[in-house]
């Protein structure tokens, strides 16, 4: 107890501090505090040396680390971290091979055999993503005390969503910007449905917009929106010759298709047994809409994305008024977030306000074909 007054003491000196500070500790020096001999402060100082040797003390360029070892585990190998980081390879493995001698294991093994965590590089990416998942806390948590909205909101949602007029998400984050007090960064990603919710499950994203057939244990999902998709190929499709519904609807099941891959059996439920020819497996409709483009594929797409390609009789609508999907958006966040921060409590608030549809009571129809029955 003696050695620990003793130290406090002694940096409390070293310490220049404002007037009423000093005489603060003037006066608790009067009434309590005990000196002991020097002799007794060496022990002290020895075993907290000790001590220091064996932890791992982060600084600023450890920081910096990090964020390279996270960045190239998330990209899957050097190679893909160089756009991420805008270094190139030679400059990340000099960096990776830093942090190893600072932290004085192995983090991964690169080289022919590919990229690949090691179990001590594993446990640590789980660290490292709840180090900076306690930093972005700590920046929101630290902007509240200003007022206002503050540090950084992290949104993800899937592509070519800003078109559609039933989306109110363009409105939402126009109506967020123009909030007073606002000093929050956004940053905004593009990724796929599945992208999406690890992203919320991994603390790399804070809300997440999109299609979520599978609900995640962990997450909450609240219905935003309703998106009308249709089947169509290219104008030079063989389909795009048939006028007859009837030889139309019996040709369909045997047709290359595209799958869009958070979709699965329910893109194409009149296909039967044998009768599912996928060509590609997407998550991106520019993806999907660069495949039927060449002529050879049928797929969905949504209808104010293909709208352009069906006015100008490039695309053909298939049977629109049999078989078309109103698809369910979602905007998703972590179900833990008893208290979230101001940011997001408030982009939420816009996304509801900023809502046109009904979803709650509307009809779903995800097929409406006697091909279904």
């Amino acid at each position: 107890m003696f050695e620990v007054d003793q130290v406090v003491v002694q940096r409390v000196q070293t310490v220049r501090l404002a007037p009423k500070a000093e005489q603060l500790i003037t006066q608790s020096r009067t009434d309590s505090v005990r000196f002991v001999p020097p002799t007794v402060a060496p022990p002290l100082r020895t075993l907290a040396a000790q001590n220091l040797e064996s932890a791992v003390v982060v600084s600023d360029i450890d920081v910096r680390l990090l964020r390279v070892f996270r960045a190239v585990v998330e990209a899957g190998g050097f190679a893909n971290a160089q756009a991420i980081l805008n270094v190139g390879a030679s400059t990340i493995s000099s960096q990776m091979s830093q942090l190893e001698t600072r932290l004085g294991y192995v983090v991964c093994h690169r080289g022919r055999g590919g990229f690949r965590l090691t179990d001590k590089g594993e446990a640590l990416y789980r660290l490292v993503i709840e180090f900076f998942e306690s930093v972005h806390n700590f920046e929101m948590q630290a902007g509240e005390l200003r007022g206002g909205m503050n540090g950084q909101l992290r949104i993800g949602f899937i592509d070519n969503i800003v078109s559609d007029p039933n989306s109110p998400f363009r409105p939402a984050v126009e109506r967020f910007r123009r909030q007073p007090r606002n000093h929050a960064r956004l940053l905004l990603e593009v990724l796929s449905p599945q992208e999406l919710e690890r992203g919320l499950m991994d603390h790399r994203l804070d809300v997440a917009i999109g299609i979520f057939y599978s609900r995640l244990p962990g997450l909450s999902y609240e219905p935003l929106y309703l998106q009308r998709d249709v089947l169509v190929c290219h104008r030079d499709h063989p389909l795009a010759q048939i006028t007859d519904e009837a030889e139309l609807a019996t040709a369909l099941p045997s047709a290359h298709k595209v799958l869009r891959s958070f979709l699965g059996t329910q893109e194409f439920p009149f296909a039967g047994p044998g009768g599912q020819v996928t060509v590609a497996s997407i998550s991106h409709i520019e993806a999907a809409a660069l495949m039927i483009l060449t002529g050879d594929c049928i797929g969905f797409l949504p209808l104010h994305y293909a709208k352009t390609w069906i006015d100008t009789e490039e695309l053909v609508v298939l049977l629109p008024h049999q078989l078309y999907r109103d698809t369910h958006f979602s905007v998703a966040t972590r179900a833990d977030q008893v208290r979230p921060p101001p940011a997001l409590h408030t982009l939420m608030s816009c996304l509801r306000a900023a809502k046109v549809q009904d979803v709650s009571t509307a009809q779903v129809h995800p097929f409406i074909s006697s091909m279904a029955a």
